[in-house]
């Protein structure tokens, strides 16, 4: 949220550096991001200066150019070549001279001498729309006769210097978003005291009643309304100009702009509707029927469902409730009869309607955070007051005010004694006492020891006394509580096992064999299943957008998000770890599953021309989640049951906007937590030589190394310490249908050490068993 300090100086009179401010607001909770300096006018006008024109001639090469010089007060006449047509000898005119810096929207030049067609220009004279002092652009901007040559042209005209402050809001801190609720907030902090705008008694009557029937009270408790009539829409002053461009709103005319201006100041979302363009004269607020349909402002089209919270009249939607309001019923320059709209509608019903079409508006963010049911009338006739001084017209009719059942302060009873044992330190009871004052919390009943509180209806978020012990610290400041001399701690004796150190002790290891740890969001965007799929999909109630409508039902999907977004970046060898939740929905059960999630793209090393690189290969990552199951003492049989290597589609690639290969596999991260054993076995160092014999094996191309390794055991048993695939070919001499694995087997005999004989009979078993039962051919 943008706050201009010169407006907010208008509601609270607070004498301190404006660092100082900030920073209380931080320390309070309410984070300062940035702090820029702004001025009314871009540019300020600077090294801008009152010139008369001396002389004009035609430009010998150009017949749309003159050529003039002007006087600007400094000794030598400015050689400047004009295009504007109403350019004349004796004007007194704006002119830039070299080294002026031209401001036009957000774009802006340094003004250069320079040769234009080939006569020389020392500056330029300027139009309104160039220097910000308006928006015509038809010639240049011509002063009064009397204005002396040489005078800056700051001296004529005011421009504004302001510093414009960016407030990160958290959630629950709706009462803030305004430039009122920040001015309270500094009373709290500062002990300054606030001013409300005030507003002028009205004369509320006439014939031009709009009817309200509030369909679902729950979804809107309060909606107020009032119509006048002759208005006139116009351009605003530049008093209101500057304040809305302050917060770096863009000015649209004064009937809208005070609706802005509003909202800003005190936080209050209005709207106003073309009188004439409601039906029947009734205001209906009501979920929307299946089918509806409503042009909104922005100009798109927009399906309706029941679960969309809207305005109605009697024919038709006129407006996305607290959210958007429709093409077809806006003020328009034309309209001269107008109905104010000022409303409290429930934050749920809004979020729902807002998130459900991905639109985020100054008004959906306060009625979502929740805005103050007691603002609704003044906001109204802060409004009416404000359309009578600068659009004029009547007032046509009384306030319609709809509130079926008032809402009802919140009451809260504390105790000092628990609150001190909250916070451990003891605030003095009177300290405590002010601040609850300076927050605007009433204390109805005080007896020294318990005290009972009235909260503000504007204050939704608290709601227990934690709440309020919450609100006492932060504005003491948190910084003022000392830092004890002694804390007591009691260490914990944590198991081996623990799943947050057997992962730390995975991630370690993945890290140090040139891994990388991906954290990805638990929501995902629904559209990249099939329907199929999403029927085990959980939806989120209120998505925060359509890309984050279900919970995440694998981590495949993240890992090639985050491929896609390093590939994009030229980054594209890639190995990645991540471990995360998958949530899904069987027969009204939820379950929730922790995954490991192995990712690898590109190549194996990084570029470099002493080493000969190639792509990494699923064989690898297997290999990784095999030595994974070692560190966690998990027997290769048992690891492989939690291991499943993800099959990336065509549709998955496309998108995310893939091309290059991608291998991925998951393992049950939770089934490696039964299965991990932390109980160390020792093995004696070998006594006798280890022999190993290697083997070059031609098998079918369908045959897998893992066959190979089965026949092994199965034919050496106990000699049989270890098995390494070293080689893998394919190509001539052999077949299309063949391959060839070259592999070492590791023999030894913990006894003796084994003979020529002994090692070549086991050999010989094992060369009939891989012919016999796999067809395979040694080649010799």
């Amino acid at each position: 949220m943008k706050i201009s300090y010169n407006w907010l100086k208008q509601l609270i009179n607070i004498d301190l550096p404006l660092e100082e401010v900030c920073e209380k607001l931080t320390m309070s909770g309410l984070e300062v991001e940035h702090i820029i300096e702004t001025e009314s006018i871009k540019g300020g006008l600077k090294n801008l200066i009152v010139g008369e024109v001396m002389s004009k001639t035609k430009h010998p090469n150009a017949d749309s150019l003159n050529l003039t010089t002007v006087d600007i007060g400094q000794g030598d006449l400015l050689s400047i070549v004009c295009g504007a047509k109403n350019v004349a000898v004796g004007q007194k005119v704006v002119v830039a001279p070299i080294g002026t810096i031209i401001h036009t929207g957000t774009d802006s030049f340094k003004i250069k001498k320079a040769k234009i067609r080939g006569e020389v220009s020392e500056g330029m004279i300027c139009a309104e729309d160039e220097i910000g002092l308006g928006s015509d652009h038809d010639g240049i901007l011509v002063l009064d006769n009397q204005t002396k040559t040489g005078t800056p042209l700051t001296n004529l005209y005011d421009v504004e210097t302001d510093q414009q402050i960016e407030i990160a809001i958290i959630p629950n801190r709706g009462d803030a978003i305004s430039h009122l609720g920040i001015a309270r907030e500094l009373q709290a902090l500062t002990g300054v005291k606030y001013k409300k705008p005030t507003i002028e008694t009205i004369d509320a009557r006439g014939s031009m009643r709009v009817d309200v029937n509030i369909k679902d009270p729950q979804a809107c408790p309060r909606y107020a309304g009032i119509t006048m009539s002759s208005v006139e829409v116009k351009e605003s002053p530049e008093w209101l100009k500057k304040r809305l461009l302050s917060i770096d709103l863009k000015p649209i005319n004064n009937i809208v702009d005070i609706s802005n201006f509003i909202q800003h100041e005190i936080g209050q979302p209005l709207h106003i509707f073309d009188y004439d363009k409601i039906q029947e004269n009734k205001i209906i607020p009501r979920f929307a029927r299946p089918g509806e349909k409503i042009i909104t402002l922005d100009g798109e089209e927009r399906a309706l469902n029941e679960n969309h919270f809207i305005i109605a009249d009697s024919s038709q939607p006129i407006a996305l409730a607290g959210v958007l309001g429709s093409a077809d019923s806006g003020v328009t320059e034309s309209t001269h009869s107008i109905f104010i709209e000022s409303a409290y509608f429930d934050p749920a019903a809004v979020r729902k309607t807002a998130k459900s079409f991905g639109l985020n508006t100054d008004a959906s963010y306060r009625f979502e955070r929740g805005t103050d049911p007691e603002m609704v009338e003044f906001g109204l006739i802060r409004a009416v007051n404000l359309i009578l001084e600068l659009a004029g017209g009547e007032i046509n009719s009384e306030i319609v005010d709809v509130y079926p059942e008032i809402i009802q302060p919140r009451q809260i009873e504390i105790k000092f004694d628990e609150f001190n044992r909250f916070i451990g330190y003891d605030i003095p009871k009177e300290k405590a006492l002010e601040i609850l004052k300076d927050l605007e919390i009433k204390i109805l009943a005080n007896n020294d020891i318990n005290v009972l509180l009235e909260v503000p209806r504007y204050r939704p978020d608290i709601e227990r006394p934690v709440d309020i012990y919450e609100e006492i610290l932060r504005v003491y400041g948190f910084n003022n509580i000392p830092i004890p001399e002694k804390v007591n701690y009691i260490p914990s004796n944590i198991d081996k096992n623990a799943p947050n150190k057997l992962k730390t002790k995975i991630s370690n290891y993945l890290a140090n064999i040139g891994f990388n740890e991906i954290m990805n969001n638990s929501l995902v965007p629904s559209r990249m299943y099939s329907e199929e799929e999403l029927k085990d999909a959980i939806y989120m109630l209120n998505p925060l957008s359509i890309d984050m409508d279900i919970m995440r039902m694998e981590l495949t999907n993240s890992a090639l998000e985050s491929v896609a977004y390093n590939v994009n970046r030229k980054n594209s060898d890639l190995k990645f770890f991540e471990f995360g939740k998958t949530y899904t929905k069987k027969e009204d059960k939820y379950i929730e599953k922790e995954v490991l999630q192995l990712t690898f793209s590109g190549k194996r090393h990084p570029e470099h021309w002493s080493i000969k690189n190639s792509d990494l290969t699923h064989n690898e990552l297997i290999a990784v989640a095999h030595g994974i199951g070692k560190k966690l003492n998990i027997s290769e049989s048992k690891m492989k049951k939690t291991i499943k290597l993800e099959n990336i589609t065509p549709k998955q690639m496309k998108f995310h906007g893939l091309k290059q290969e991608i291998t991925t596999l998951s393992i049950d991260w939770d089934a490696c937590l039964s299965k991990a054993n932390s109980t160390i076995q020792l093995k004696e160092i070998p006594k006798y030589p280890i022999v190993r014999r290697d083997l070059s094996i031609v098998l079918p191309k369908e045959t897998s190394y893992d066959d190979v390794s089965k026949v092994a055991k199965s034919s050496l048993q106990q000699k049989l310490t270890d098995i390494l695939l070293f080689d893998v070919y394919e190509g001539k001499p052999l077949d299309e249908n063949q391959k060839s694995f070259s592999v070492a087997f590791f023999l030894y005999d913990p006894k003796k050490t084994m003979e020529d004989s002994e090692i070549d009979h086991l050999m010989q078993k094992l060369i009939l068993n891989l012919e016999k039962n796999l067809n395979a051919i040694i080649r010799k």
